[in-house]
Formats: C-alpha cells, structure tokens, sequence
C-alpha cells in the first residue's frame, strides 16, 4: 500500500542539530576581529619603536583653560601669557591601539621645572588617547592626543592659591594635557610637538581647587 505525500511523518529537529550548526557558525572567518578593535602590546619587552623620549619648553598662560577652548580664544595672539616659563622631559611608550590602529593608548611619565615668577618642579604619570588616521597623514603626519592622569607639585604657586576655594590650593591635581604632533611621512620617529601643559582641581572636584598653572609648550618627540 503506498503511502501519501501528506503522511510523509515531519522530522523534528534534534537539540544536537543546533549545536553543530552554532559550531560551524562560530567557525567561520569573521568580518571584524577582536585585534581590529583593541590590541594589547604590553609595557614589557623591546620598544621595536612603541617608546618616546620627548624635551619641550614653554609659556606660562594666565588665561584660564575654559576660555581658550570653548570660548573662542584658540588663537595664542589672544592669550595672556605669564612671567613664568617651563621646562620638561618625558617617556612615554604605546601600550594599545583601538579601531584597527586608528586610535592609539599611551603612557607617559614626565619631569619639569618652572622658572621665573614661580620656581616649583612637577611630575605627572598621564594615559594618553591619540588619534592617528588623519586623511592627508602622506603628506604630513599629524596626530592630535588627549591625556588624564596625576601631576604632582614640590609647592603650591600663589596662582593655585587664588583659584582655590579653601585659599591653600594643593600638590596633587588631575593633569590634562591636549597635544598635536607632526612629523614627515616617511620618519615618523622625529615630531614636533604643541602641548597645553595644564593642571587644575577639575572645577574643584580635587581638593577644593579650581584652574591651576599651564603653558603653552612646544618640544621634539624622538621615537625608538
């Protein structure tokens, strides 16, 4: 006796079946890999040119920071510059990229002196986020860079005083320090570097402390 097409039984379909189908999927070459996004190099080891060595100099600027970036006051023409100036060094090496190399993470320890109308030294260890994929990078590399980090004060500078709210300012402040770099295409081991050196108790967020002393720096990067 045959059997008709409609009472062909239905096969359901085995819990194991989904099992080999999520294992063949998870097997397929995937569009975006975890290194695309976040590549992790490491602190340790050679540099194989992930570390710098940076010297740089600069201005003191009484114009608070707020001013310069959000208000309009870009241009360093409209500035008031102190009677203080600034020398440092600083390393720092690349320990990360993001987005298939078009961010990078950086970490930077560094060393300064004032001089003129204030005399202190600061140290800072910073965390640097820098974008690297600028469109026009073959003809004139450029990088632009935010940080955030600790800087330390061997004294408080009477401008902190003033900008402090318990009139004492403070040694410990939060650093932030947005940089640009260029550098020719073909030697991106030499930059120059513009830097707004800056430290302040982030709206009094840190010890009570409003804007604390900043420069306008320029220095070299040598990278290695």
């Amino acid at each position: 006796m045959g059997v008709e097409m409609g009472d062909v039984p239905t096969r359901k379909p085995k819990a194991w079946h989904g099992f080999v189908c999520l294992v063949l999927l998870l097997g397929q070459p995937q569009a975006v890999s975890a290194s695309d996004w976040f590549d992790w190099y490491g602190i340790t080891g050679p540099c194989d040119g992930d570390c710098a060595f940076m010297i740089f100099g600069g201005k003191f600027v009484e114009t608070p920071m707020d001013e310069v970036f959000f208000q309009g006051n870009l241009s360093p023409s409209e500035w008031n510059f102190g009677d203080s100036g600034l020398l440092g060094i600083a390393a720092s090496r690349r320990v990360a990229s993001l987005l298939d190399n078009k961010f990078q993470i950086e970490a930077e320890l560094g060393l300064a002196k004032r001089f003129g109308a204030m005399d202190e030294y600061e140290t800072w260890a910073a965390a640097y986020l820098r974008y690297v994929s600028f469109p026009w990078n073959d003809y004139l590399y450029t990088t632009v860079a935010v940080s955030t980090g600790i800087n330390y004060a061997s004294g408080i500078a009477d401008f902190e005083k003033e900008k402090s709210d318990n009139g004492d300012g403070s040694r410990l402040l939060h650093y932030f320090a947005p940089e640009i770099t260029f550098a020719a295409p073909e030697d991106k081991s030499k930059e120059l570097v513009i830097r707004f050196h800056h430290r302040s108790g982030i709206f009094g967020l840190v010890n009570d402390t409003g804007g604390g002393v900043q420069y306008l720096t320029v220095g070299l990067r040598f990278g290695f």
